[in-house]
């Protein structure tokens, strides 16, 4: 029963909560919006996407305003 309650809230979470937060793309799609799939994003980069790859992420270039 204890398995059963696990897997409903992990069902949940990849049903609702992940797709909230983030989409899963494709390299080819990532690389569209201008951001590479890595491990790690760069100091400069942001987050966007998840990639396909496994534990890959799809960053993209900040854009900061100079004042």
């Amino acid at each position: 029963m204890k398995t059963f309650h696990y897997l409903l809230h992990f069902l949940c979470y990849l049903t609702f909560i992940l797709q909230a937060t983030a989409t899963l793309v494709d390299p080819g799609r990532c690389s569209k919006s201008f951001g590479f799939c890595r491990r790690q994003c760069l100091k400069e980069e942001k987050q966007i996407d998840i990639c396909f790859s496994p534990s890959k992420i799809c960053c993209a270039e900040r854009f900061t305003e100079d004042s």
